[in-house]
């Protein structure tokens, strides 16, 4: 808002994950009672750093969260924000930066090792099946790197039909790996999708389509 800005810069290496917060005082006055609360949740293990509660006018103050990934979910922890500002209290709430999704690893395999996953798991909550449409003519360069900004390896002479786009990735929560298998059947000709997800986790599934059905359907 008016008061203060608040940007964001993160980095995910396997099921360990680092954001640098930086709040930004938009004001001629200063800011004090800076408060900054992350959700306590059983799914993270999560590091922060101590921060000055005060930004004088203009000042900036940057803020470290380290987060390690100890099972999986289906929705990152809240941040909240909470200062005073000309001794009038405020206060904003929002998610962490960290969808399931950020934690996978991609997984380079051959078309048994992908066809022998993807026969292991059937139906739901572990599997789902999403047509949609695009929002946009598809452009299949476009559509792996999407994919792979997933956390999914993008694999090549896999599926029989050209078009379409097949991944894999797994998720290491230390006790066991969480496996995961995507196929974007591609209708070129309607700019349409065939999305189809399994893994070992119905929070990873749901995650996955969540995250893909935001990059490249259409407004219904």
């Amino acid at each position: 808002d008016a008061t203060m800005v608040v940007q964001c810069q993160a980095a995910f290496q396997g099921n360990m994950g680092k954001i640098m917060l930086r709040y930004q005082n938009k004001t001629q006055g200063a800011i004090d009672s800076l408060n900054v609360q992350v959700q306590n949740v059983p799914y993270l293990q999560l590091q922060k750093q101590d921060m000055p509660p005060l930004i004088g006018p203009g000042g900036v103050n940057m803020q470290q969260i380290q987060f390690q990934v100890r099972n999986d979910f289906a929705e990152p922890p809240t941040l909240s924000i909470s200062f005073n500002c000309q001794g009038q209290p405020k206060t904003f709430n929002t998610w962490v930066p960290a969808s399931i999704c950020k934690f996978l690893q991609p997984v380079t395999c051959n078309k048994d090792q992908y066809f022998g996953v993807w026969g292991k798991i059937n139906g739901a909550p572990n599997e789902i099946t999403q047509v949609f449409r695009s929002k946009k003519p598809v452009v299949k360069s476009e559509v792996e790197a999407i994919v792979a900004s997933a956390k999914y390896s993008v694999l090549q002479a896999v599926d029989p039909n050209p078009n379409n786009v097949v991944g894999a990735a797994k998720l290491n929560l230390g006790a066991g790996d969480i496996y995961c298998v995507l196929r974007l059947e591609i209708e070129m000709g309607q700019s349409a999708f065939k999305l189809t997800i399994k893994t070992n986790s119905p929070a990873v599934t749901d995650g996955t389509k969540e995250f893909l059905m935001m990059q490249l359907a259409a407004p219904q």
